[in-house]
């Protein structure tokens, strides 16, 4: 089978605000990426939404526009999500374990993608730009991920505007580490009804899930 893979991480930096770091990714059967796209683009039109979604810049009038995304995550088949949250993430012993915060990005990545990769299968890895470093660190991931039961693992760095699932990744780790911030009042009408939304599709609080949970499944890193 041929996979495409599109990640997304918030709050990684240890100088960010937030204790709370969310990696996230999107796992597709690369056949169904065009139809994927395809209706995310109905969607856009439908609903006259023409910025980039963003978990940071939400519309309250676009509430439809949302409901009607997550519903096409939660229907099709073919698409999986799985994120790791790190709760607490300047109180990692990253000493204890002879590593840096640098470090410890690589092994959330490990821990968020690992499920996803089946013996004899071949991958398409897309992060998100952020920063020079990019190309650095898709290197990194591809010698800590590639191992002699895959055929293949191949990362390519681009900007979230040019994928509509890189955006729907973001709108789930963002919807996360909303729900997992306990240093801000939770007061956006338009973010608690999306973390709501999610909540009532999977039947559970986006907080953690059990490892067998294969449609949304959170891995909760917490000391």
């Amino acid at each position: 089978m041929n996979y495409k893979i599109f990640c997304d991480e918030s709050n990684h930096l240890l100088t960010d605000k937030s204790d709370i770091m969310v990696n996230g990714a999107i796992l597709i059967d690369e056949d169904k990426v065009i139809q994927a796209n395809k209706y995310i683009k109905y969607l856009r039109y439908k609903h006259n939404y023409q910025t980039e979604i963003k978990w940071t810049k939400l519309l309250k009038k676009q509430k439809e526009f949302y409901k009607e995304l997550i519903d096409y995550f939660f229907d099709s088949e073919f698409m999986k999500f799985k994120a790791t949250l790190v709760v607490n993430k300047s109180n990692q012993k990253h000493d204890t374990y002879n590593r840096t915060h640098d470090d410890f990005y690589y092994v959330v990545y490990y821990y968020t993608l690992r499920n996803f990769l089946y013996k004899d299968s071949q991958y398409k890895i897309y992060l998100d730009y952020k920063d020079t470093k990019g190309r650095d660190k898709a290197q990194e991931l591809s010698k800590v991920l590639k191992n002699n039961r895959l055929s293949e693992i191949d990362f390519y760095i681009i900007h979230s505007y040019e994928s509509n699932l890189i955006q729907l990744c973001d709108l789930f780790i963002g919807a996360i580490g909303y729900k997992n911030r306990k240093d801000i009042e939770h007061q956006s009408e338009i973010k608690n009804y999306i973390v709501e939304y999610i909540e009532s599709k999977c039947n559970y609080e986006i907080t953690g899930t059990k490892p067998w949970i294969e449609k949304f499944n959170i891995f909760r890193w917490s000391l």
